[in-house]
């Protein structure tokens, strides 16, 4: 064989490829594929406008959102400390946390719209050295101005006292 007949054989054999590998390729890809069928009942669907969507119901998993708020966090010192905080709209529900790391006790409130305001039931309480008070408020409080007074009989106080808001009392 001479030199043009062996480049016509290799060009006619690379010829066969490129035009058998596409084929081959389409046939493997449509194999095994059953043909589409549409059945129009069970495409078309009437609107039901007797239902109401607007007015959950008993029962209805009705998903309300719900948020807090970090009001403080203060790291207690000294013999007297105030933490202040606002409470806004929607965000009535306290929960109060004061850790007495000290070693005498510290007497702790909360008090409505100054530091020497009216004190807010359920927080006026001494925490021992070592304890932890934590509490809750049962129903919301009103907007304003709060301050969450700290006070020991000398200068040794120490501890944490944080404060955190929220729109119900189970998220606290």
């Amino acid at each position: 064989m001479n030199m043009k007949n062996i480049k016509k054989v290799s060009l006619l054999s690379v010829l066969s490829l490129a035009v058998a590998i596409p084929l081959t390729a389409s046939a493997a890809a449509t194999t095994d594929v059953a043909p589409a069928t549409t059945d129009s009942a069970a495409v078309s669907q009437s609107a039901n406008t007797s239902i109401d969507v607007t007015t959950p119901t008993t029962g209805d998993h009705v998903i309300t959102p719900q948020q807090t708020m970090s009001v403080f966090d203060t790291t207690l010192s000294g013999q007297t400390q105030t933490s202040y905080f606002s409470i806004p709209a929607n965000l009535g529900y306290v929960k109060l946390w004061v850790r007495n790391t000290g070693s005498e006790a510290i007497k702790f409130a909360v008090h409505k719209g100054s530091a020497s305001g009216s004190i807010m039931s359920g927080t006026d309480v001494k925490i021992a050295p070592g304890d932890t008070f934590s509490w809750i408020s049962s129903s919301a409080w009103p907007t304003g101005e709060f301050y969450a007074t700290y006070n020991t009989s000398n200068t040794k106080m120490s501890g944490q006292a944080y404060g955190k808001l929220g729109s119900s009392r189970s998220e606290l």
